[in-house]
């Protein structure tokens, strides 16, 4: 149903850059680095992030992608996360 996947993406466009980071926050992703989100994304999510690429990102000079991921299984593999971080939400928000 849910499953964990990262996005990462390099914009240009400062209006473009801003507007797809809130996007990203809006479906429920958390931002752990400046262009770096993490979270917990239903499959239905993952064809609107598609399509948010699309309208922000420049082809000729952007790039983005999005990953499936178990940050919260690979903690032995990062620096400066804790469990916290990436906790599995006791609930989700139907919007």
């Amino acid at each position: 149903m849910y499953s964990q996947i990262i996005v990462s993406y390099d914009i240009e466009n400062n209006k473009h850059r801003t507007k797809l980071f809130e996007e990203l926050k809006d479906i429920g992703l958390k931002p752990i680095q400046k262009s770096v989100f993490w979270g917990y994304v239903l499959i239905s999510e993952k064809r609107v992030i598609k399509q948010l690429f699309k309208q922000y990102c420049n082809i000729e000079t952007d790039r983005a992608f999005m990953i499936n991921a178990t940050l919260d299984k690979d903690l032995d593999n990062s620096f400066g996360y804790n469990e916290d971080d990436f906790n599995h939400p006791e609930s989700f928000e139907i919007i």
